[in-house]
């Protein structure tokens, strides 16, 4: 039985926090999950606290397509390259969970029907078949580490310790 490779196109970018965020999924099926501005705000927020924010899109990345291919399942995923250097840290983040399951990472392009799908539900002409929330997202993410965020790729660092929080220095006397 032949199984056709789903393409997967992002319209709005996750680090852009005054536009929502959607993937899209298409070609034998439809699919797109929004995440919106607002939450985006509160998930950065969470990662400034916890003293990580440059995770903060990669994370938020691989947890919107982990929801997608929970969605969709598939034996062949082919995601267009956003973010050309963090891709390899967003395929193992996922091959944590999705272990059967192949992604390719190529140029899908503006005549796909992903990308089409993506743009109509950002511009909001088709509604989105799950809008997700900054809960759902944070959840996914502390599941994934091992219930603590990590900055490693290999399984042996993912039970690192927490990053509760940040390190702030007291207010010290100025010398004369």
């Amino acid at each position: 039985m032949l199984v056709m490779a789903i393409q997967i196109d992002q319209s709005g970018k996750i680090e852009d926090t005054s536009h929502s965020t959607v993937l899209a999924a298409s070609n034998s099926v439809k699919f797109s999950i929004v995440l919106s501005a607002k939450e985006k705000r509160r998930l950065q927020q969470k990662f400034r606290k916890i003293g990580y924010p440059r995770l903060f899109i990669d994370y938020v990345f691989a947890a919107l397509l982990y929801i997608l291919f929970t969605e969709v399942k598939r034996s062949q995923y082919i995601v267009d390259t956003e973010y050309t250097g963090h891709t390899k840290i967003v395929e193992n983040l996922l091959k944590f969970i999705l272990t059967d399951a192949s992604i390719i990472w190529k140029q899908i392009g503006k005549g796909s029907p992903a990308h089409d799908l993506a743009y109509k539900t950002f511009s909001e002409k088709i509604k989105p078949n799950v809008t997700s929330n900054a809960e759902e997202i944070w959840k996914l993410i502390t599941k994934k580490a091992g219930g603590r965020l990590n900055t490693g790729l290999s399984p042996a660092n993912r039970r690192s310790a927490p990053a509760l929080k940040k390190i702030i220095t007291k207010k010290r006397k100025m010398s004369r």
